[in-house]
């Protein structure tokens, strides 16, 4: 999956954070598709345990459905997400709250 690095990033990220200057302490899972629309793979992102793994939780406080390319597009900078959500390729459901966070955060990692 091309957004296998971009999750690999985020990851390394997380092991260096300091736990007590979280701003997200959230669960969420990224339910990663083809460019048909089918399901390749799901991934969780646990920013409360700090840790990111393949699966489902039923305990995720937003779920995110997007393309591996797409995903690939944010992470490399090429695209905001707001730009993937506004043209309807990604779907995002849950605590709207928890997800205003999350976005905020890859709003703030796209400025250059």
């Amino acid at each position: 999956m091309k957004s296998d690095e971009i999750i690999e990033k985020i990851r390394n990220k997380l092991k260096e954070s300091d736990p007590a200057r979280r701003t997200v302490v959230n669960t969420f899972q990224f339910n990663f598709t083809d460019v048909d629309g089918q399901l390749i793979k799901s991934v969780v992102f646990d920013f409360k345990a700090l840790d990111i793994y393949e699966g489902n939780t039923a305990s995720a406080d937003g779920r995110v459905t997007i393309s591996d390319e797409d995903f690939y597009l944010v992470g490399t900078k090429q695209k905001t997400f707001d730009e993937i959500i506004k043209s309807e390729r990604a779907q995002i459901d849950g605590d709207t709250e928890a997800i205003s966070k999350i976005m905020e955060k890859f709003r703030i990692n796209t400025q250059n």
